[in-house]
Parts: structure tokens; C-alpha cells; sequence
């Protein structure tokens, strides 16, 4: 569902296989990634890509996780969001949490 690639300091993840972030996978995916922005000073990139949709879940996650980096003086970047997916971040008004790229 979810591969973790190290570059560096930063740790890229991809879905693979999901193209919805929802109430169905939503708490899995944050189980998996939550140790990696506990960690004081890590990076962490979710690659979009192949995702068309999140639901309130999937922003619950993306939320959580933001905060734990917070917490944690850690980095969480969004990269290659679809035009759905940026109208979805806009329109919750959650373009000025996360860096997206």
C-alpha cells in the first residue's frame, strides 16, 4: 500500500495500488508513516501521485501527521497532487498547512 524510500535525511512515500485515501485506509497509512515524523528533525515527501481522491479520514491522517511533525520540529511535504486533489486542499482551506510541491 505504502513503500518508504530513504534520500538522505528525507523519506519519500508512495501509495501503490490505492487510488483513494479514505476511511478504509486512511488509519493503516498513518500507522505506517507516524514513526517517521516522531523522529526529531526527519523529512517526510508523500508522493500523490496515483491518489485521486481524500476523504474527511484521509485529511484526519494528513492532519495528524502534521502535527506530530510539528511536535517533533519535522518536515511534511505533499508532492504531485492532481488538479482534483489541489481543489480538494484548497477548498478545505488546507493549502496554507501543508508545503506542497
Amino acid at each position: 500500500m505504502v513503500t518508504v524510500d530513504q534520500i538522505g535525511n528525507n523519506n519519500l512515500a508512495s501509495f501503490h495500488n490505492i487510488s483513494k485515501l479514505n476511511i478504509l485506509n486512511s488509519k493503516d497509512i498513518e500507522l505506517q508513516l507516524m514513526p517517521l515524523v516522531s523522529q526529531s528533525d526527519s523529512s517526510l515527501t508523500l508522493n500523490f501521485s496515483g491518489i485521486r481522491f481524500i476523504d474527511s479520514s484521509g485529511f484526519e491522517t494528513l492532519l495528524s501527521l502534521y502535527k506530530v511533525a510539528k511536535i517533533n520540529n519535522s518536515n511534511l511535504n505533499l508532492i504531485n497532487l492532481s488538479d482534483e486533489l489541489l481543489e480538494l486542499v484548497n477548498l478545505v482551506k488546507l493549502d496554507t498547512v501543508f508545503q506542497l510541491n
